[in-house]
Formats: C-alpha cells, sequence, structure tokens
C-alpha cells in the first residue's frame, strides 16, 4: 500500500522487513511517508538468524552434492541497517540488537515450525526438493556442531534487529558547529581524574 507524502506521524514494523526485496527503496518510501520529524521504528530478523540451520545444510549438501544451494532466505546484516537508514535520509538512529536462542529435539521440529511460522524460504533459486539423505546428514551434522554436551536436543539462534530513525525536521535537536566546544574529548580523562566537573558543550 502506498500512503501520501508527508502523511503519516509514525511508521512501525515488527519482523517482516526480512521479506522486502528492495530495503534502501523500501526506506526511502517509508521517510516520504512521514510528515517532517516523524519516527520509523522497526524490528527485523538479522543475518546471524538460523545460522546453525544454514551451515548444518551447506555442509550436507557439499558433502552429497557436491556444492551448495540457497535453503534459507537472506539476511541483512546489522552493521548495514544504519547504512541504509542514513542512506534513506533518516537521522538520529537508534540501533540495537538481541539474540533468542530457541531449544529442539532436533532440526526436524525446527523447520516444521518454520514452516508452521510461514518463514519457508522465498529465493526464486532454490531447489524445489531436498533429498532425505542430505536431511538426515545435515541433522546429524546440526547435533555434532551445535548440540551442547549433556543437553538433549539443538539450539536455534534468532537474532533480531531493532532501530528508530527520525525524517529530519525544524524542532529536532541539532549538533553544535565544530569548533565551538570548550572541552576537548581527548582531556576527559585528566578531567574525571582530578574529579572536575565535566562541560557537556563539546561541539563535537
Amino acid at each position: 500500500m502506498w500512503f501520501e507524502d508527508n502523511s503519516l506521524d509514525l511508521v512501525i514494523s515488527s519482523l517482516s522487513l526480512h521479506w522486502v526485496n528492495d530495503l534502501p527503496g523500501c526506506f526511502a518510501r517509508i521517510k516520504r511517508s512521514l510528515k517532517p520529524d516523524g519516527v520509523f521504528i522497526a524490528s527485523m530478523f538479522g543475518g546471524d538468524t538460523l545460522y546453525e540451520l544454514r551451515s548444518s545444510l551447506q555442509l550436507a549438501e557439499l558433502e552429497r552434492k557436491g556444492g551448495i544451494s540457497p535453503h534459507i532466505s537472506p539476511f541483512t546484516q546489522i552493521r548495514d541497517i544504519g547504512s541504509l537508514l542514513n542512506r534513506a535520509g533518516f537521522t538520529m538512529l537508534t540501533i540495537d540488537t538481541d539474540e533468542l536462542v530457541i531449544g529442539y529435539p532436533s532440526m526436524f521440529e525446527l523447520m516444521w515450525d518454520l514452516k508452521g511460522m510461514a518463514e519457508n524460504n522465498a529465493a526464486f533459486n532454490r531447489p524445489a526438493h531436498l533429498s532425505r539423505e542430505t536431511m538426515l546428514a545435515a541433522s546429524a551434522i546440526y547435533q555434532e556442531l551445535y548440540a551442547k554436551p549433556n543437553e538433549n536436543g539443538i539450539p536455534a539462534t534468532f537474532q533480531i534487529i531493532y532501530f528508530v530513525g527520525w525524517k529530519p525536521g525544524p524542532n529536532q535537536p541539532q549538533p553544535l558547529e565544530r569548533g565551538t566546544g570548550e572541552v576537548s574529548l581527548k582531556d576527559l580523562g585528566s578531567i574525571i581524574e582530578k574529579g572536575g566537573k565535566l562541560d557537556t558543550k563539546t561541539g563535537d
């Protein structure tokens, strides 16, 4: 759905942006839709999501087929989010990340859960089927590489990136011009050691 430019105060997205094929274009369109000083708040799966499953499938397929195919949709790395938001024109960025590790009896229960979540691979060049022997090999590799000693089952990591970006507006706080600071950042250590009071007006 398309919204008029400068028509929204707030845009929220929760764990759905990993399905967007053109994140730069999506962020730019959201920024245009926001009013000046409007805010974009979102969370999305990060690049380390399901790394255990991805590597296990790749190793199994490399062993059985002599090559690898994409079986998990690509995810955006946290280091790229700030660049994409800046490129779209957002300011006063706040970015954080969290990792949730969920235990499963085996790889097959994890894949069943992903299917139930409608989080199947959406890549166009993915293979239509994965052979039974490759699946069994991947499950054994998963268990061998990632299962913790003395614990039943395997872990599955979900990395979640949280971020906030603001559309520039006339009432937003602005940084001081360079050269207007009264305290140099290189003097912070000596000021703290002497117990002096720090003037927060640094200009940097």
